[in-house]
C-alpha cells in the first residue's frame, strides 16, 4: 500500500518573513512608485536606497509576526494581515486614499451612522478581484500550509537568526549609503502616509487612544450669556446649507469656464472666492465649522464636549432645525434633535433615489417648519451634494448636461473627462437646489428678513495625479480638497433692516475666509450678542 506524500513543512519563522514580504510587495505600489520618482534608480545609491526601504518595511512587519506568531496565533494573524492589506492597498492605489486618524474616524462614523449606501458604493468588481488575488488566495495558502514548530528555545533561536539576517542585510545597504538615505528620508517623510498596512494600524491606535482619553469627560455649556438684540427688527429666517464635496474651482461663480452656476450667477450674492475648509473629511469638517474652537484648536473630542453655535443660538431663543439628506449631523445638533431623511425614505416619492432622496427634496415642506413659532428660525440642511464616488447617482437625468459622464461607482475605471463631467453635473444640480431654496425664502412674507448661507464641508480630487475622492492629511492634501465654495444671499428686507453695504462686503469677498467664519457670522446674522462673538470673524462686519 503506497504511503501518501506529505506536504512539505514550512518553518514558522519563514512563514512570518514570507508573509511580510508579500504584503509589502503587492500592496505598496503607490508608496514605491512615489519613492522611485524621487531617487535615481540608475545609480547604486538609488538602488540600495530602494532595496533598504523594501527590506526595512518587510523586516518591521516580519518582526511583528515573529513576536506574536506563536502556535494557534500565527495563521490567524497572517491571514488578518493579508486580507486587511489587500483592502487597504486597493484604496490607496486606486484612489490615493490615506488612512490617517481622521480617515479612520470617517470609517468608524460610517458604521455608527449605519450608512450602508455609502459603504456599498465603495464596493466594486476590481476591489473584489484584488482581495481575491492578494488576500483570499494567499490566505488559503497560509491556511493549508504545514508549519513546523520547534521547542521554545529552538524556535527563539531560529527567529533570532531570521531577524539577525534581515538586520545585517539592512545594515549593509544603509551604512555605506547613510548620508544619501538620511537626505531621502528627510525630504520624503510624507511617504509614510502610504505605507500599507502600518500607517493605517498606527492611525487606528491613535484614534482609539484619543477616544479612550476623552471618555467620561464632562460637557461644558458655553455661550449661555447669549441674547438677541431686538430693537424692533424684522423676524429673521435663515437657511444654512452644508454642502458635500464641492470644490470652488468647479463653480462658474469662481471663474470656471463651464456654466455650472447658471442660476446663481443671476442673483446678487456675496461669493467668497478664497474660502477653505477645516479639514478634508465630513466627520471632521462638519463639527469644526460649527465650533468656536477654530481650526487651529479643534479636535472632534474637544468639539463634542462643549456648546457649538447652534446651541448658543438656541440659548438666545432662535429655533434651530436640522434636516439631513446625508449621513448624519456628526453630533452637531444632537442636543437639539434632527431629522435624517435617509432613514425610512419613501420609495414612492418622485424625489426618491438610491435609498434616499435627491437634494431638491430638502425644499419640500420647509414652510411647515416655520409653523407654530414666531421666533427667529435657522434651518440647517445637510445636502448630499457631490458625494463620491458615485457622482452619477447625485442628480436627476435632467441635469446630465455634461457628457459623456462616468456611470460607474469606481471613478478610476473611467476617463478623467468622464469623471469631471459627472462631477460637474452634480454642481449644476446643486446650483438648481440652492436657487430653489432662495426662491422659497423670497415667497415668505415681506415682514421677514431672510438669508441663505452655503458652504461645502470639503472639496474633492477628481483623478489629478492619480488621486480621487477626499480625506488626505492636510500636509499632503491638494487645494482641490480644501478650497471650497462659500456664498451668502441676503434678502432686500434683511439688507435694508441691517443697513448692509453690499459694495463694501463685495469688495472683501475675495479675501481669505474659512469655516472659522461661520459661527460668528451666524451670530451676527441673528443679532446675537455673547462673549464668544468675534467681530473679526463675522463676514458681515462693517469695519
Amino acid at each position: 500500500m503506497k504511503s501518501r506524500l506529505k506536504r512539505p513543512e514550512c518553518p514558522a519563522s519563514a512563514l512570518c518573513v514570507l508573509t511580510a514580504g508579500f504584503v509589502v510587495l503587492v500592496n505598496n505600489r503607490r508608496m514605491f512608485g512615489l519613492l522611485a520618482d524621487r531617487i535615481d534608480l540608475a545609480s547604486v545609491q538609488g538602488i540600495a536606497c530602494f532595496l533598504a526601504v523594501f527590506l526595512g518595511f518587510s523586516g518591521m512587519l516580519g518582526l511583528g509576526l515573529l513576536l506574536v506568531g506563536h502556535k494557534y496565533v500565527l495563521k490567524p494573524a497572517a491571514i488578518a494581515l493579508l486580507m486587511l492589506s489587500a483592502v487597504l492597498g486597493y484604496f490607496t492605489q486606486a484612489y490615493g486614499v490615506v488612512f490617517d486618524p481622521r480617515m479612520i474616524q470617517n470609517i468608524a462614523e460610517t458604521f455608527v451612522d449605519d450608512n450602508r449606501q455609502e459603504a456599498l458604493e465603495l464596493l466594486s468588481a476590481p476591489l473584489a478581484l484584488r482581495v481575491f488575488l492578494f488576500g483570499l488566495l494567499p490566505s488559503l495558502a497560509v491556511l493549508m500550509a504545514r508549519i513546523s514548530w520547534k521547542e521554545v528555545r529552538g524556535e527563539l533561536r531560529q527567529r533570532s537568526i531570521y531577524a539577525g539576517v534581515m538586520l545585517a542585510v539592512f545594515a549593509l545597504l544603509v551604512l555605506p549609503n547613510h548620508r544619501y538615505m538620511l537626505y531621502v528620508a528627510r525630504e520624503n517623510v510624507r511617504l509614510k502616509y502610504y505605507a500599507t498596512p502600518t500607517h493605517a494600524l498606527n492611525s487606528l491606535r491613535k484614534y482609539v487612544t484619543a477616544c479612550w482619553a476623552g471618555r467620561g469627560k464632562p460637557f461644558v455649556a458655553i455661550g449661555q450669556d447669549a441674547v438677541q438684540v431686538r430693537n424692533g427688527r424684522a423676524r429673521t429666517i435663515g437657511i444654512l446649507v452644508v454642502g458635500e464635496t464641492a470644490r470652488a474651482d468647479h463653480f462658474s461663480l469662481n471663474g470656471y469656464p463651464r456654466k455650472t452656476n447658471p442660476r446663481l450667477e443671476q442673483r446678487r450674492l456675496l461669493n467668497y472666492t478664497q474660502a477653505t475648509s477645516s479639514g478634508t473629511s465630513t466627520a471632521y469638517s462638519v463639527p469644526c465649522m460649527f465650533s468656536f474652537l477654530t481650526k487651529d484648536h479643534f479636535s472632534t473630542a474637544k468639539g463634542a464636549r462643549q456648546s457649538n453655535v447652534l446651541d448658543v443660538l438656541h440659548y438666545a431663543g432662535v429655533k434651530v432645525v436640522w434636516i439631513d439628506n446625508n449621513s448624519s449631523d456628526k453630533g452637531v445638533c444632537v442636543r437639539l434633535g434632527y431629522t435624517n431623511l435617509r432613514q425610512g425614505a419613501d420609495s414612492t416619492s418622485p424625489f426618491y433615489n438610491d435609498g434616499g432622496y435627491y437634494d431638491e427634496f430638502l425644499v419640500e415642506g420647509l414652510e411647515k417648519l416655520l409653523d407654530g413659532t414666531e421666533a427667529d428660525v435657522l434651518i440647517v440642511l445637510h445636502a448630499m451634494g457631490s458625494h463620491g464616488p458615485a457622482y452619477h447617482r447625485r442628480y436627476p437625468a435632467a441635469f446630465a448636461k455634461f457628457q459623456p459622464s462616468c456611470q460607474k461607482d469606481a471613478p478610476h475605471e473611467s476617463s478623467v473627462e468622464e469623471v469631471v463631467n459627472a462631477y460637474d453635473n452634480t454642481i449644476l444640480y446643486t446650483d438648481y437646489v440652492l436657487d430653489r431654496l432662495i426662491g422659497f425664502l423670497e415667497t415668505l412674507p415681506r415682514s421677514c428678513a431672510t438669508f441663505l448661507l452655503y458652504a461645502s464641508d470639503h472639496g474633492e480630487s477628481l483623478g489629478e495625479n492619480g488621486v480621487y475622492l477626499h480625506g488626505l492629511p492636510e500636509a499632503i492634501a491638494p487645494a482641490a480638497q480644501t478650497h471650497i465654495p462659500m456664498l451668502l444671499w441676503l434678502s432686500d428686507r434683511y439688507s435694508a433692516g441691517h443697513s448692509i453695504d453690499h459694495a463694501l462686503l463685495e469688495g472683501r469677498a475675495d479675501a481669505p475666509t474659512s469655516h472659522d467664519n461661520i459661527p460668528h457670522t451666524l451670530l451676527g446674522l441673528f443679532d446675537v450678542r455673547t462673549s464668544l462673538y468675534r467681530a473679526d470673524l463675522d463676514l458681515l462686519r462693517t469695519k
